[in-house]
């Protein structure tokens, strides 16, 4: 009787699933059809979300774009290395009426100077190969300051502008960022590519990389620098992990079976003697 009984129990379980899985079958299907249409979006949706969010890569082309009006009547010198002080004097607003009250197309749209700011780190190696290219903006983009700064020496930048990683590319109109750089390669091409999408500035010359680039002014080779924050982020996670190692039942019980271990042996050698 309990056999049977037990029998009876799995043939309900097994239709319950059964149809429970009928059931969920249209919605199933209505979730992939609706992942389908999503994925069918025109491309002039997503260029759109693109600008929206203000992480525009060189490669979307839309015609919509509102491009920064960058003053052209100044040509500047090569890379100026900065601080965090003179990068602050250099992102300060310049006063106006017509920088009171203005929306972000407003503001594009009213000449202004613009800078292009590359956030590096002396040690990293993609810095290091990014800054040839870099070195070689000034020469192509005559009118457009070209600045580069520490983000490891100088991080009171990297959470008022959203820098969560070197190196990075940040594109300055009259004060305001305009845009940062989110492409996989950093190349004096794609370089040209981004300025060119959201300014209304072109190059002035044939874009290369010189022998000189390699020299500076951004280093182009690494340093052997020391992390002290590394070195104390490691020191601390060791910290924390033999402290809680200590606490936990595996290394009482690797203490005690040391301790056994210990008491035998001393044991057996005292009924040796």
């Amino acid at each position: 009787m309990f056999k049977l009984f037990f029998t009876l129990v799995l043939l309900a379980a097994a239709s319950a699933q059964e149809v429970t899985n009928e059931s969920r079958a249209p919605t199933i299907a209505i979730e992939l059809a609706n992942e389908t249409i999503e994925s069918e979006q025109p491309m002039a949706q997503k260029e759109v979300y693109n600008q929206t969010n203000s992480n525009v890569t060189a490669e979307t082309v839309s015609p919509n774009t509102t491009k920064a009006n960058c003053l052209s009547n100044k040509e500047y010198g090569t890379v100026e290395m900065v601080n965090a002080s003179r990068l602050m004097e250099l992102l300060i607003l310049e006063p106006g009426p017509g920088n009171k009250t203005r929306t972000a197309k407003e503001g594009k749209q009213l000449p202004g100077a613009c800078i292009l700011v590359f956030f590096y780190a002396r040690w990293c190696v993609f810095s290091s190969q990014a800054a040839p290219h870099f070195n070689a903006m000034p020469r192509i983009f005559p009118h457009i300051k070209m600045v580069a700064v520490d983000a490891i020496k100088y991080q009171s930048f990297n959470t008022q502008y959203g820098i969560v990683g070197v190196p990075t590319l940040m594109l300055v109109h009259n004060g305001k960022p305009v845009s940062k750089f989110n492409g996989t390669e950093y190349t004096v091409d794609t370089f040209t590519k981004f300025i060119k999408y959201l300014t209304n500035l072109e190059p002035t010359e044939a874009v290369y990389v010189t022998s000189a680039d390699f020299a500076g002014p951004v280093p182009s080779t690494p340093s052997n620098e020391t992390d002290y924050c590394l070195l104390l982020s490691w020191a601390f996670i060791a910290a924390c992990s033999l402290y809680f190692t200590s606490k936990s039942r595996w290394w009482r019980q690797f203490v005690e079976l040391v301790q056994n271990t210990w008491r035998e042996s001393n044991a057996q050698h005292e009924h040796t003697d």
